[in-house]
Formats: structure tokens, C-alpha cells, sequence
């Protein structure tokens, strides 16, 4: 059994443990209790990857695009603070 959670991810029950996993590939990234992001490929691009209109942000964020491990599938896309 499993559900939608966002595009790219879905949450199955395999033997009363719950994973999350790529909907492209279904490769299981991580259980559903664990930080599912850490254990993806990541990647960082100055702000205005995202369009113009994020000069603004540049030096203080980047975008931030996390990658299923298994086959490449983007899961998520997101600025976040530089560090």
C-alpha cells in the first residue's frame, strides 16, 4: 500500500514499516521517521538559476535541488540560507 507525498515521493508499508521512496524508480530512499532529504543528491546554484527577479538574493541564498539517489529524479527545489 502506498500514497502521494509531493510529485516525485510516495510513502509505502512494507511488513508494518514505512518507507519513502521515488515514484520514478522506487528506489526506497529512507524510513518515513528518518530526514528522507539528507540521504539525497544535492545540488546548489546561485539564485537566479530560479529567474531575474532573485538577484536580490544572491549572497544570502541559494537554490537548493535534491535528487532521488536511484535515478536522478528531481524531489525537491527549495532557496535556502547560504552557508
Amino acid at each position: 500500500m502506498s500514497h502521494p507525498l509531493g510529485d516525485s515521493l510516495e510513502v509505502y508499508s512494507d511488513q508494518g514499516v514505512n518507507w519513502v521512496r521515488c515514484t520514478r524508480c522506487s528506489h526506497v530512499i529512507a524510513r518515513l521517521e528518518e530526514h528522507w532529504r539528507k540521504r539525497c543528491e544535492r545540488r546548489t546554484f546561485p539564485p537566479t538559476k530560479a529567474g531575474p527577479l532573485m538577484t536580490i538574493l544572491v549572497g544570502h541564498y541559494v537554490l537548493q535541488k535534491l535528487y532521488c539517489p536511484g535515478c536522478g529524479a528531481l524531489l525537491e527545489s527549495d532557496m535556502v540560507e547560504k552557508s
